[in-house]
């Protein structure tokens, strides 16, 4: 399942800045909880999670599942019925079933031989656990072990929170409401559907028949084997049944919706009637992405599964999910039109599309045995996100982003103390494993993932891929399969030290939390000192007993770039290791990031490889370039290197001309910038970002597009114009207001992936009628994606009338606007990108923060109130955040308030810390000069 943040708002201003999100949609869905949810409860979920779990001694073997709905009417009642088989492995007196909020209506016992012949036991006494959402069914004698089935009749509600079995709809073509059924039940939702055994290795197969208004079509997991008409004028559509597989991988759908096929008809895109046009490059993308996982894994999908469909939905909070045969998206995360839609949603559409067809072997034919390995899904799934789109268009590079794009943002989140392992498990409740879909289970994971990958080389890590998917086919595994695999394949080829296994190996990085920094002291005798230790954000920790088994790689001043680069181990706390490297020349550790870990070097090698990086930058290769400014930087934040080290080596990005170092290096000049708006140094910094960026600068045309452009190209004229309209160098702001009113007057159309930048930036200089053009198109465009560019933009201005306008949309003010409710959220926060909509929406916050709370929620409007906190630099507006927390402070927790506080306190006092008075040291040093 891919988890993008649906409706949190990310403390940086990351809307224009950054090039993927990188983060799957349900990894979002849960960081908006956070904060909402009481990890004392989590903590106390873990302790009794045996509690929530299933007995072990009765295993589902087939799901025969009926259901009738009437959702073309907008009726959310619906019934159905389904026999459990199972297979009852000892004496027992009791069968538990999940069941969340479903009306069981009767119920019936069968023996049976496992064929055609059934008898009839009993009706059975029941008892309702609602709270580990258990029916308790009591048998009157035990029953042997042997195989039964369980006959349920029961009736439900469609949800209305995009989960479990769920209703939604969207306007047609008329401007007429259109409903439709559809599913979503990852982690644990399906028994929200129907009664069923809701755990992940309980794998079964499945029948479904649905009954349902002729002027609809049921898709399911698997084909349509037959249509058959009901005396009601309704019918019921047939499917095949399913291999055997997790139950919450079971998925369908009722709707009007249309859709496009591949010329062999194993792959279809489905759609509102309306949007239908948007769906041929999903289709092609779906067809050149499992061709390349077919070759690349050697086990066709169409081994296990006849087809795959994928369906494009205007409500589905979990962002994607992967459904065996039935994968489901938002419409933004799927559809694309040609002209609309931008290079950076065209890259989000083709890696999701990856992400989930990835799934249909990691986590479909191979599903973790419990949540606690989710990492064995959601890793590979990341990891081939990237590589699955790099094979089916390989000029597009999209390999290329996965170091600054995945593993770097990881490094992040993995430094801080609260993180955890790999392998985990919070409990069996429902949040605390949506707990478990964060940043550890998809980036970390895929990180580590990536450098098993490359440590094992090409060859042997796609026969271990083989190794591990077939012996495990249909199965549920944990680590140890997955150690099985890779011990079998690095037996005999002399990966590993001597003393090392591959459990150790793997178990190094999988089962504890955080990461090492690995640290490079280099003598006067030819050695280098290596150590290694647990590499923490905020503190530097010398007595951490944590020992990873770290694979490194050295690269020496005028070594080819294409290596080969050597693989060395450190496998202990600290080691001498000899180095025939001359002192004066420089070293470079991990080459091209590949491992999972930071590296930092004595000073004197330092200032090596920042005169490499001045004189002749290309002697590094891009992506340790890359690495070095972010490792850089987060060494100098965690106070293991001076600064300066850090500032002076970002002086030489007026050399790169390449996106993934920019890219790295925009995490930093973007937080320094959050640091230093506002205070007296602010124009030295102003000047020291038009420094470095201005000879990249002029060599970009910001307002075209050319033919033959590289994906890298587009990326990078984003991030360094956006820099330059943003640090209001005149051409750029002019540029962009020129762009702008050619397309408010007619002239020419604003090319799609350079309208972030034109309309948000054009917006600020230009006049009344280009924001009421802006927000006509808005309110004409039916494309998600389209529409997100436009709210952003529109949150641009700096016009106080109009940013007050605006905001009055989102709870529906005079100008009305289609807005669901994620929109609503994204107006909202859109306004964040400048300090005149920061007090725009302190002021309309003051006045309506009861309509927000009320249809929008608790954790949206603490995540408004933080970010508003996060942007407060000076007295006047720290006075202003002050009286916005005195309104709110009886409707939002006294934590959060005092979260608010507390960082707009540390924001203030930042130009006296170690960083503030050295980046102010450094500005005054060098009176940087614009190029």
């Amino acid at each position: 399942m891919l988890i993008r943040l649906l409706v949190s708002v990310v403390v940086i201003y990351t809307g224009l800045l950054t090039a993927v999100s990188a983060v799957h949609p349900v990894q979002k869905s849960w960081k908006a909880l956070e904060g909402t949810v009481d990890t004392n409860v989590l903590d106390q979920a873990s302790a009794q999670e045996l509690r929530y779990r299933l007995p072990s001694y009765i295993v589902p073997t087939h799901y025969k599942l009926y259901l009738e709905t009437q959702v073309h009417t907008g009726n959310r009642s619906y019934s159905g019925s389904v026999d459990i088989h199972l297979d009852v492995q000892q004496q027992t007196k009791t069968i538990y079933v999940h069941n969340r909020g479903l009306r069981i209506l009767s119920n019936e016992l069968y023996s049976s031989d496992g064929g055609e012949n059934v008898s009839f036991l009993e009706t059975l006494r029941y008892t309702e656990d609602q709270e580990r959402e258990f029916v308790i069914f009591s048998i009157r004698r035990a029953i042997a072990p042997a195989r039964y089935i369980l006959h349920l009749n029961f009736e439900g509600q469609l949800r209305t929170d995009e989960d479990g079995f769920y209703m939604s709809s969207y306007r047609d073509a008329n401007g007429t409401r259109r409903y439709l059924a559809s599913t979503q039940f990852q982690a644990i939702s399906a028994r929200s559907a129907f009664p069923c055994l809701d755990e992940p290795a309980l794998k079964a197969t499945v029948s479904i028949e649905i009954k349902h208004h002729p002027s609809y079509e049921a898709i399911s997991n698997m084909p349509i084997y037959a249509i058959a008409g009901d005396m009601d004028g309704y019918v019921v559509s047939f499917f095949e049944t399913t291999p055997r597989m997790s139950i919450y991988l079971v998925a369908f759908m009722v709707s009007d919706f249309e859709h496009t096929s591949s010329e062999e008809g194993r792959q279809r895109v489905y759609a509102r009637p309306n949007a239908i046009n948007q769906t041929l490059y999903a289709l092609d993308a779906g067809v050149l992405i499992m061709d390349a996982l077919d070759e690349y894994l050697g086990l066709p999908y169409g081994d296990f599964m006849p087809k795959v469909d994928q369906a494009a939905l205007t409500q589905f909070s979990a962002g994607a999910m992967e459904n065996w045969g039935l994968c489901k998206y938002r419409e933004e995360y799927l559809l694309y039109e040609p002209g609309v839609t931008t290079f950076r949603s065209q890259t989000t559409i083709t890696t999701i599309i990856a992400h989930e067809y990835a799934h249909q072997w990691f986590g479909n034919v191979v599903t973790n045995k419990w949540w606690s390995y989710l990492w064995l899904n959601e890793g590979f799934a990341t990891l081939y996100e990237y590589m699955a789109a790099d094979m089916a268009y390989p000029e597009r590079q999209y390999s290329d982003l996965f170091n600054v794009q995945v593993l770097q943002r990881v490094l992040i989140t993995d430094a801080e103390e609260s993180t955890r392992p790999m392998t985990f498990s919070r409990g069996a409740t429902f949040y605390a494993i949506v707990s478990l879909f964060d940043s550890i289970a998809y980036l970390k994971a895929g990180s580590v993932l990536q450098m098993f990958r490359l440590l094992l080389s090409d060859t042997a890590w796609r026969q271990m891929l083989r190794i591990y998917l077939e012996g495990n086919e249909f199965g549920a595994v944990s680590t140890d399969e997955f150690v099985d695999a890779m011990a079998e394949v690095t037996d005999g080829l002399d990966l590993l030290p001597a003393h090392v296994d591959a459990e150790a190996f793997v178990k190094s990085w999988v089962e504890q939390a955080g990461y090492p920094v690995l640290e490079l002291r280099r003598t006067d005798r030819g050695e280098i000192l290596l150590s290694q230790d647990r590499f923490y954000s905020n503190k530097i920790v010398n007595d951490d007993p944590t020992v990873w088994m770290i694979p490194y790689t050295i690269m020496e001043q005028g070594d080819s770039l294409q290596g080969p680069f050597e693989y060395r181990w450190l496998t202990t706390k600290a080691a001498r290791v000899p180095i025939s490297t001359p002192v004066d020349e420089w070293i470079l550790a991990n080459v091209n990031q590949v491992g999972f870990f930071r590296v930092n070097y004595d000073t004197a090698n330092w200032n090596m490889l920042i005169q490499a990086l001045m004189d002749e930058t290309e002697t590094i290769p891009t992506l340790s370039r890359a690495q070095l400014v972010d490792d850089a930087f987060h060494l100098a934040r965690s106070n293991r290197i001076d600064l300066l080290t850090t500032l002076e080596l970002m002086r030489y990005l007026r050399h790169e001309r390449e996106y993934p170092p920019w890219e790295a290096a925009n995490r930093a000049i973007n937080y320094f910038y959050n640091r230093m708006r506002g205070q007296p140094d602010f124009t030295l910094y102003q000047i020291f970002v038009d420094t470095i960026i201005g000879d990249v600068f002029v060599t970009l045309d910001i307002n075209s597009v050319l033919p033959d452009e590289t994906l890298f190209d587009k990326y990078l004229r984003q991030v360094i114009s956006t820099w330059a309209c943003r640090m209001e160098i005149e051409s750029c702001l002019t540029d962009t207001r020129i762009a702008l009113e050619r397309e408010v007057s007619g002239d020419e159309r604003v090319h799609p992936d350079v309208s972030e930048v034109v309309y948000c930036y054009g917006l600020r200089t230009s006049t009344t009628s280009a924001f009421q053009y802006l927000f006509g198109k808005l309110q004409a465009s039916e494309n998600r994606g389209e529409r997100l560019v436009l709210i952003n933009a529109l949150g641009c201005t700096n016009d106080t009338e109009q940013l007050n306008a605006y905001l009055l949309t989102a709870i529906g003010g005079d100008l009305q606007v289609n807005f669901d409710l994620g929109e609503r959220t994204s107006v909202l926060t859109s306004v964040l990108a400048s300090r005149e909509g920061v007090d725009a929406l302190s002021s309309f916050l003051i006045d309506n923060y009861t309509y927000v709370l009320s249809t929008l929620g608790v954790n949206v409007l603490n995540n408004l109130v933080q970010n508003i906190a996060a942007r407060t630099n000076t007295p006047e507006e720290e006075q202003m955040l002050n009286t916005l927390l005195q309104e709110l402070q009886l409707v939002l927790p006294a934590g959060n308030i005092a979260a608010a506080r507390s960082t707009a306190s540390r924001n203030l006092a930042w130009p006296s810390t170690r960083e503030g008075v050295t980046l102010s040291y450094f500005l005054e040093r060098y009176g940087v000069q614009p190029a």
